[in-house]
């Protein structure tokens, strides 16, 4: 797909969607402490979520050692960055 083809796919859904522009902070949101703005955000996340309690590795030998030992399936997530512009795809 090319660059122009999913910047207008994602035009046309936004539009489709009746997505709005965000509105334009006001002063006193540009003005909070580091302190009020950090609580801001931990209120805005879950409490809980799974994903954050499992114990990851980043070596795939530990993770195949561990999953052997706790006869456990791996789940092996593999990340590529690719330039935006590379047409392979």
């Amino acid at each position: 797909m090319s660059r122009v083809t999913a910047v207008g796919l994602m035009v046309a859904g936004l539009l489709a969607g009746g997505a709005r522009a965000p509105a334009v902070a006001s002063h006193a949101e540009e003005s909070l402490t580091p302190e009020a703005l950090k609580a801001r955000v931990e209120a805005m996340k879950a409490p809980r979520v799974a994903w954050r309690e499992i114990a990851w590795k980043s070596c795939l030998l530990e993770g195949l050692k561990e999953s052997r030992e706790k006869k456990k399936p791996v789940l092996l997530w593999v990340f590529i960055d690719r330039p935006i512009d590379d047409a392979r795809c």
